[in-house]
């Protein structure tokens, strides 16, 4: 069939947006920035730079009709593929290809010697599709889904001294970014920032009224390293949602 790549018009976001949707699984879906309500004004606000914008749509249209899209993301050195879906009707069409061509070209054209993407290994149809396109798998990251439960290693003279923050030398944390982090929450529905202890420095993320979202390099949980108890202190009604390369944490750490 006949079909055209070209910039995702603005008024079609939505609709990529529910394409998305429809090939995860729920309870994926509401793990992923793609469940929050602002997420489509995100994809919007983010393509404003045009040819210019880090975030680049490129939707495959069928005259007027929107059958297929792909998000690329420029980053240093590196172009990521953020989303890539094309409506079932029209899965055998090689729009697929043409979409990842795109990227490959844009590649070229700006010197960047690197593609890459992630893949839920649910996905098995795309993770094959990817390989058999010259892509090799470099790692793996397991999703935790827990309570927020106050660390082991915190004494009840340390959790009173977090609840009130009393003893500004002992335990003493700083948030950075947070005003623009409520912002940016109250427009979209998600938002990062960063909370420094004298142990670690970690970025937050929060998904809609329902996570906190961190990911973690491997080894790096150990019970939360007093970070739990910071985010007990800011929200105690959300979950955790750990994004690790470790495979074992579950062993580990049951909660």
């Amino acid at each position: 069939m006949k079909f055209q790549l070209r910039p995702l018009h603005e008024n079609d976001i939505k609709y990529a947006c529910q394409l998305l949707r429809s090939y995860m699984p729920e309870q994926v879906f509401k793990q992923t920035i793609f469940a929050c309500t602002g997420y489509p004004a995100y994809l919007q606000a983010a393509c404003k730079c045009g040819a210019h914008s880090s975030t680049l749509l490129i939707g495959a249209y069928s005259g007027d009709l929107l059958i297929g899209f792909a998000e690329w993301r420029r980053l240093e050195g590196m172009l990521v593929l953020n989303n890539l879906n094309v409506d079932i009707v029209y899965r055998k069409d090689g729009i697929g290809r043409q979409l990842m061509a795109y990227g490959e070209e844009l590649a070229r054209k700006e010197g960047i010697g690197k593609l890459a993407l992630d893949v839920f290994s649910w996905n098995e149809h795309a993770h094959a599709w990817y390989l058999r396109l010259g892509f090799s798998e470099m790692g793996r990251t397991y999703w935790y889904e827990g309570d927020l439960v106050q660390s082991q290693a915190v004494s009840e003279d340390v959790t009173e001294a977090l609840s009130h923050n009393d003893d500004k030398d002992e335990l003493a944390y700083v948030i950075d970014d947070y005003p623009m982090a409520e912002a940016h929450h109250i427009k979209y529905g998600f938002s990062s920032f960063r909370i420094r202890t004298k142990q670690h420095a970690s970025v937050v993320g929060r998904l809609g009224q329902q996570y906190f979202r961190i990911q973690l390099q491997s080894g790096e949980w150990d019970g939360g390293n007093h970070l739990t108890d910071v985010l007990i202190d800011l929200d105690p009604e959300r979950k955790l949602l750990l994004l690790s390369p470790d495979a074992f944490l579950r062993e580990r750490d049951p909660g």
